[in-house]
């Protein structure tokens, strides 16, 4: 579970899945949001800690990091007398803040995660659709729930912050060592078996395809033709405008966005 953009939801299968599985849709109009994160954590701390095992996914940048954002976050930190960051935005807690004060002692732990990308090839959706490959460390922080702030809603803005200081620094090491501080490191090898059960599946879901399609062309249905054509260009279309949404120019960095229910 988690909280994202509500535009995720209309994606076909993934956004289905989210639905079902109580995701907190965003629309970054607080007054809504808030309700609508009060009313899913009731749903979520009736979950049984014995059959469910559950991660709750906060992403509290809110967007992307660009050098325009980096620049807007910088102001945002300067006007407030606050120590900018060199490497992330400054998050937005709100969100954070409503679901650790609501879920409380339900929650076994916080795991703090922060991804790297070495090299140039930073990764994006398109970059994922063109099956170009990108090398990620990741670095995993385990907190007890006990060492979190749970009642007290300013201290646990600060405990988000401060998260984002300890990340700030650890991509400073990270882009001096190429690697990130510690002395467990997990690499992990190339599993064919995820390429092989691609093919497989492409071969079992796309042949079927080209198969009726051949009956179709040998058997002259022509309206059938144009409709699945129709059908193609439409989701095609809907695809593209659902990946634009999450552009990286879409999203307002702090301080820039809209100050509904604010």
């Amino acid at each position: 579970n988690g909280l994202i953009k509500k535009e995720a939801m209309y994606l076909p299968v993934i956004g289905w899945k989210m639905r079902f599985s109580d995701y907190i849709f965003l629309s970054r109009n607080w007054l809504k949001d808030q309700k609508t994160i009060k009313k899913t954590c009731k749903i979520w701390s009736n979950y049984d800690p014995l059959m469910n095992n559950n991660f709750y996914v906060l992403y509290a940048e809110g967007t992307r990091f660009t050098p325009a954002k980096h620049e807007a976050s910088v102001k945002f930190c300067n006007e407030r007398e606050i120590e900018p960051f060199r490497n992330v935005l400054f998050p937005r807690t709100k969100g954070a803040v409503e679901v650790i004060s609501q879920l409380g002692n339900s929650l076994g732990c916080v795991y703090d995660v922060v991804f790297a990308f070495p090299g140039t090839n930073t990764p994006g959706i398109w970059t994922m659709f063109a099956g170009q490959s990108t090398d990620v460390d990741i670095y995993f922080r385990r907190i007890g729930i006990e060492d979190v702030p749970k009642e007290d809603k300013n201290a646990i803005a600060d405990f988000v912050v401060q998260q984002f200081r300890d990340k700030d620094d650890l991509l400073d090491y990270h882009r001096i060592h190429q690697r990130f501080p510690g002395d467990l490191q997990y690499p992990l090898p190339k599993r064919y078996i995820s390429l092989i059960l691609f093919y497989v599946w492409s071969f079992l879901t796309i042949t079927p395809g080209l198969l009726f399609l051949r009956y179709l062309i040998t058997n002259q249905c022509y309206n059938m033709l144009l409709f699945l054509g129709i059908c193609c260009v439409l989701g095609g279309l809907t695809s593209y405008k659902i990946i634009s949404a999450a552009n990286v120019k879409k999203s307002p960095p702090p301080g820039m966005e809209k100050q509904k229910g604010s």
